[in-house]
């Protein structure tokens, strides 16, 4: 009998929901695992490309090095030959020594007369070092004929160590510009080449190999043709020697700037060939070509298979030859391709030869696959890998990790729930947790018996709490209010101390124009009876103009004075008195400041350096109670014993929205123990002679509450005290609360 999904008990409706949650949990490490073998293996598949294209790449320079080697060999074998027949024929010492000759004479050698000078009388030993010379009857009567011989003759031991070291060289020879004389190493014999080039005398047999397979080496050299004087490689041509396809490398000589013939080296097609097998790679086709199109060499052996002189219409597939031969050899300078096909061209140093290395997508796709092949099974096997590892992640933790949850859901409910089959690995942390259960069930049964009496103690101590926190509150605005009228008593003492001052001051010049107004009366008095008497003289009248003029000058000089005063004074005590922001010139409150306090302690002691027109948008009444404090403070304590005190007040600006405001003096300074305390309310070093000890703290409040600035104070004992305000130029525009 089956039970309906509302009669299952929730903890099992729970591990089913978890059970799914655990499969999509699997889905979810599956999917990303196959995609990422899917894009492993596609990743496999471009690498191996990467690496296929570099490794061809590679083996183009690695062929390009290999022939470019040949080359050079043939070409230093005709440098050197160049140089030694150019030295025999200029020093004729240097050639082949009369006892020398005198050894080939008893062969049968012959210096002079026509056909082979050293014929087949000798033996192997002699004919393996010395070549052949064929002269033309016409040679005879040319005087150059003797000393061309004996340059030749030198030149063979020269041919010999060459053709043992590199058995590619199959013909080295001399050719007189005449065309009339040659020689020719490997020795062969007269009756043999006549044979070979089908003639029957000597002059035939000279004018098929000069001819040499119609590349006409002596023209191809001559000065007309070659005027850079240059080396250079023949076309493909078949050997009349029966040796097959072969080329040939040809260098001018010429002795003191005279064209004097050519030297040659002959190296057949086969020994090309060779070399491109040798240095064969895992992806494409090599060959070799002239800028006639001929292939001097392939990798495949079509060269040497063939019967006739290929070209490279021949060997390369249709698609490649939709460009013309001069196009394709054109670039040079990194992989090419046009779809299909795929080359890359490298010019041969020392010839006018290139390297042509092709292959086609379908072969880089087919390699690519057989350098992949197994990357499939390896992802196989790690899937496998990979999904036997859940199982057993599944069986060994997932599946025991729900029934675990299960069971501490009946737990909650039924401490004395029994145990679940589970794997023996598990069943101490079932039987742990089980037991952890039961202690914790009893924990809170004994613990709700403490709640009831912990939630009275902590209600008694909230209400002692609320209780305390009354009572500072009203502590706190017991001290705001007293510091309010510490403050303010502070201010007004300072007010009544300026006005006292004020007033000492204006006493002299009100007196001095008292005095000078009564005079003026009593003379006015006697003017006006020597005028009632008509005795007024002229003298007299002049005498009262005078003491007139100069007592209206006194006068007014006076009253000037005190005007300057009483609106120096109205001005700071309007500043002092009020909180209004507004713009400012910094240099005239600041001298404002100094003569409203210099009445107080003389203007000697007062000291301004002040850039003109620095303006502030700030609070002028805030920034003068600052300035007055520290100038009253320097007087108070600065200058306690001291007779020439100054104090001198400086600003600039620092990066054009803040100005730095100095104050300093040269009194006594500030203790070291003292200076980090200065600015703490109530600290004073002159309590009871009249210090509150509030001067510095309300500087410091104002100017970080009012003017938002900062302010620090820097000292050293007997050099003086300065106080540096930073202050904006524009001062906030709400102050911070306190």
């Amino acid at each position: 009998m089956q039970t309906s999904p509302a009669a299952q008990p929730p903890s099992l409706l729970a591990l089913r929901r978890l059970q799914r949650h655990f499969v999509v949990l699997l889905l979810a490490v599956l999917t990303p695992a196959l995609l990422a073998l899917w894009w492993y293996q596609h990743y496999a598949e471009s690498v191996e490309e990467s690496r296929l294209l570099a490794s061809a790449e590679s083996h183009v320079l690695q062929q390009q090095l290999a022939f470019e080697q040949v080359l050079q060999v043939a070409t230093n074998h005709l440098q050197r030959l160049a140089l030694q027949m150019g030295d025999s024929m200029s020093r004729p010492e240097l050639g082949l020594d009369p006892g020398a000759w005198q050894s080939l004479e008893k062969y049968g050698a012959r210096r002079l007369g026509s056909g082979a000078l050293i014929d087949a009388q000798l033996d192997p030993w002699w004919q393996a070092r010395f070549g052949q010379l064929f002269v033309a009857p016409r040679a005879l009567k040319q005087p150059d004929l003797e000393r061309e011989i004996r340059a030749s003759m030198a030149l063979f031991p020269a041919m010999y160590a060459a053709h043992q070291a590199h058995p590619y060289f199959q013909w080295s020879y001399f050719y007189s510009p005449r065309e009339d004389f040659s020689s020719i190493y490997p020795f062969v014999a007269e009756r043999d080449i006549l044979q070979a080039t089908g003639t029957q005398d000597i002059d035939a047999m000279l004018k098929v190999i000069f001819d040499a397979g119609g590349t006409t080496p002596v023209q191809m050299m001559s000065p007309n043709r070659n005027p850079q004087r240059e080396s250079r490689w023949t076309a493909p041509y078949y050997d009349a020697g029966g040796k097959g396809a072969m080329v040939s490398l040809l260098r001018p000589l010429y002795l003191q700037d005279q064209f004097a013939g050519v030297l040659g080296t002959d190296v057949t097609l086969r020994m090309f060939a060779e070399v491109l097998h040798k240095e064969g790679g895992e992806l494409g086709h090599a060959l070799v070509l002239n800028s006639l199109g001929h292939v001097l060499a392939d990798d495949a052996g079509q060269v040497l298979e063939s019967k006739d002189i290929l070209k490279a219409d021949q060997v390369l597939p249709a698609a490649m030859l939709q460009l013309p031969l001069s196009q394709l050899l054109k670039d040079k300078s990194s992989l090419q391709s046009n779809g299909q096909w795929r080359w890359r061209v490298l010019p041969l140093r020392g010839s006018q030869w290139y390297l042509l290395v092709y292959f086609s997508e379908l072969e880089l796709a087919q390699a690519k696959a057989r350098q992949v092949i197994n990357t499939p099974l390896i992802l196989l096997g790690l899937l496998a890998v990979l999904l036997m590892a859940i199982w057993a992640i599944s069986y060994l933790f997932a599946v025991p990790a729900l029934r675990l949850v299960d069971f501490l859901n009946h737990l909650q409910g039924n401490p004395q729930s029994a145990l679940p089959s589970v794997p023996k690995v598990w069943q101490s942390s079932f039987s742990q947790v089980a037991a952890t259960a039961k202690e914790r069930a009893d924990y809170l049964a004994e613990l709700e018996g403490h709640s009831e009496s912990l939630e009275q103690t902590v209600n008694l101590r909230t209400r002692e709490l609320l209780q305390a926190n009354d009572v500072l509150r009203q502590t706190i605005e017991q001290l705001k209010a007293t510091q309010k009228m510490l403050v303010e008593s502070e201010k007004m003492a300072a007010l009544g101390s300026l006005v006292a001052g004020v007033a000492h001051e204006l006493n002299t010049p009100i007196g001095v124009s008292v005095t000078m107004g009564s005079t003026l009366q009593e003379k006015n008095r006697e003017l006006a009876q020597e005028i009632t008497a008509q005795t007024l003289r002229k003298a007299a009248l002049a005498d009262y103009v005078e003491v007139a003029e100069q007592g209206l000058q006194i006068l007014m000089r006076n009253l000037e004075q005190a005007a300057q005063l009483v609106s120096s004074f109205k001005q700071v005590a309007v500043d002092q008195t009020s909180d209004q922001r507004r713009q400012f010139d910094l240099a005239q409150l600041v001298q404002q400041v100094m003569q409203t306090m210099g009445v107080l302690y003389g203007n000697d002691r007062l000291q301004a350096r002040l850039p003109e027109g620095l303006v502030l948008d700030s609070f002028p009444g805030a920034l003068v109670q600052v300035l007055n404090n520290l100038i009253s403070n320097a007087e108070i304590h600065a200058f306690d014993g001291v007779a020439d005190g100054q104090v001198m007040i400086e600003a600039d600006v620092l990066d054009g929205e803040r100005v730095r405001l100095r104050v300093r003096d040269n009194g006594v300074g500030i203790k070291p123990e003292h200076l980090s305390h200065i600015f703490e309310p109530f600290f004073t070093t002159k309590l009871g002679h009249g210090g509150s000890g509030l001067g510095l703290n309300i500087v410091y409040n104002i100017v970080h509450s009012v003017l938002g600035g900062e302010i620090e104070a820097q000292s050293v004992p007997g050099q003086g005290a300065s106080f540096t305000l930073i202050l904006p130029l524009r001062a906030p525009e709400s102050l911070p609360a306190e």
